[in-house]
């Protein structure tokens, strides 16, 4: 099983279902006064996101499950550093990544946790539990509830397939070709 984050407010969990509270203690939001983007929590000291998300000062939400409500287990911790991949490219999203360097380290507990980062890269077909905040394209859903849901990695040539020459080398796909 692996685990990320969707990053943008104009990403959808399609067919998402609301995580199981505090499920995801990796999960963060990024706040500009606004929700705005997701990301992970790497260590205390450090976050990854999306290249995309980039903004040069950002408070980053830990210990969120409805991102509207005080719950009473959240750390807001404003960024001290922002660093997009050097290779970061807005045209075709290449090198999507960025860090984000915590003013103070996070105290790490049961809502606050380290994302468990893999050793290698899984293969096509392992399922990975994505979690974000943002529409699900399901009335019932609220969005403003951390969302969850399983999908499989695909295959290089399923992925080339479907998006044909547009997944460069930095990047992987995930999900199911139907719909």
């Amino acid at each position: 099983m692996c685990v990320f984050s969707v990053a943008t407010e104009e990403d959808k969990i399609v067919g998402g279902k609301e995580c199981t509270p505090y499920s995801m203690p990796h999960q963060v939001s990024l706040n500009s006064g606004y929700h705005f983007c997701g990301g992970s929590l790497v260590n205390e000291n450090w976050v990854v996101s999306a290249a995309h998300c980039y903004k040069s000062r950002v408070e980053v939400r830990m210990g969120e499950h409805h991102i509207r409500v005080t719950e009473g287990n959240e750390q807001f911790i404003s960024s001290s550093r922002v660093i997009r991949h050097p290779n970061y490219s807005s045209y075709n999203i290449n090198n999507d990544i960025m860090l984000i360097k915590l003013s103070k380290p996070a105290t790490l507990n049961q809502y606050v946790q380290a994302v468990a980062l893999p050793s290698s890269c899984a293969p096509a077909g392992t399922m990975c539990t994505v979690s974000g905040w943002g529409s699900t394209q399901s009335s019932s859903a609220d969005g403003n509830k951390l969302q969850c849901l399983n999908i499989p990695i695909l295959s290089d040539r399923d992925c080339d397939n479907s998006y044909p020459g547009q997944i460069t080398d930095a990047m992987f796909c995930a999900g199911y070709l139907e719909g």
